[in-house]
């Protein structure tokens, strides 16, 4: 579990004149970005399709089916994650055309 750390806000005035008091109170602490754990992190990409963005699509989704042996949703759904976690946009739009075009034969 995260520990929960102080925070301290100071008073201050809104725009409308509005006075919001000073308060302290208690939240999770969240820690520093980009050090997720590996036990949170939630992608793992347990098939290995021979998927790469510069091969035809038929060749891509005929890689990524097999890999699956022939389940549409799998495939579908495994792409999709591919799309959402990739930092490349090429890679995620081509991954995300794959996977609906699963999703729509599903």
């Amino acid at each position: 579990m995260m520990a929960q750390i102080k925070v301290t806000r100071k008073s201050y005035v809104r725009k409308d004149g509005t006075v919001v008091k000073g308060t302290t109170f208690y939240t999770k602490d969240k820690g520093k970005p980009g050090k997720t754990p590996e036990s949170e992190k939630w992608y793992q990409h347990n098939v290995e399709m021979n998927w790469h963005k510069d091969e035809p699509a038929e060749v891509r989704r005929a890689n990524a089916l097999k890999a699956h042996k022939g389940d549409e949703l799998a495939t579908a759904r495994t792409l999709q994650a591919l799309a959402n976690v990739t930092t490349d946009p090429e890679t995620s739009e081509l991954a995300k055309n794959d996977a609906d075009y699963f999703f729509a034969k599903h």
